[in-house]
């Protein structure tokens, strides 16, 4: 596998009220093309932070972050990143929504439609392409915003607890879609939940992170064989591991 994301040394502080707010402290990582990460941690860890950085979005107070290959400042072509609140356009139809990105980048609109069809197949919204944002649920909702994420072929999908605020079915919906997703692709996906379940349902690989300032507590890997379910011995065993590490009794806010 290539090394695709690299983090160094990476640290941010951000200028408080009464006195500097250390979020990030010495973040060591990488990954590698076509990896399953899951960031999990308590709220006010950092872990959104730290993606925010990897998409270009932040800069790091201390220390480098690479992606494929090349030191990034500002934000990188080669990721895209969806937000927990989805971040669609309401003025927009999902059509619209969707081809946004390339249209920024200039992509002809024969080609953009072409692209755009593809994806909002891939993320069953086949039909809903002149429905705007408030005619949608919210799991429609994130499934546009995946969508337009897709459209540019990143080599990183970069995910901020995007099914956060979804009920549980729509949210065990949209992780079977997003896995589907990924093993097709083979998207280098980092993804950030304060769900123990879900990193596990997920990821082959989770980081778990300390209170603020946010450290990199432990790196698990998840050596469970697909489909995955919460029922199974070796799921309940991992999951009884990482419950320890974070000190949560269960899932945490």
């Amino acid at each position: 596998m290539n090394r695709f994301i690299e983090c160094v040394g990476v640290g941010k502080i951000y200028p408080g009220k009464d006195e500097p707010v250390e979020a990030l402290r010495g973040i060591d990582f990488t990954c590698d093309a076509g990896d399953f990460v899951c960031l999990l941690g308590r709220s006010g860890c950092g872990k959104s932070t730290l993606l925010q950085m990897m998409a270009g979005l932040e800069t790091p107070t201390f220390g480098q972050i690479a992606v494929a290959g090349k030191a990034l400042h500002g934000p990188s072509p080669d990721a895209a990143i969806v937000f927990q609140d989805h971040g669609l356009f309401p003025w927009m139809t999902v059509q619209k929504n969707v081809e946004f990105n390339m249209k920024a980048l200039g992509t002809p609109a024969a080609e953009r439609k072409r692209i755009a069809a593809h994806f909002i197949a891939m993320t069953s919204l086949t039909g809903f392409e002149g429905r705007y944002p408030h005619e949608l649920s919210g799991g429609m909702r994130q499934r546009v915003g995946i969508a337009r994420a897709l459209t540019t072929d990143p080599k990183a999908l970069l995910m901020d607890e995007p099914f956060g605020a979804l009920d549980a079915q729509t949210r065990g919906n949209l992780q079977d879609e997003l896995l589907q997703i990924w093993e097709k692709r083979r998207t280098t996906v980092l993804f950030v939940t304060h769900s123990i379940d879900e990193a596990l349902l997920l990821a082959d690989r989770i980081l778990v992170f300390s209170p603020r300032p946010g450290r990199i507590a432990a790196d698990i890997k998840v050596d469970l064989p697909r489909p995955r379910t919460p029922q199974s011995d070796a799921f309940s065993a991992l999951a009884r591991e990482l419950r320890g590490l974070v000190g949560a009794e269960r899932d945490f806010d």
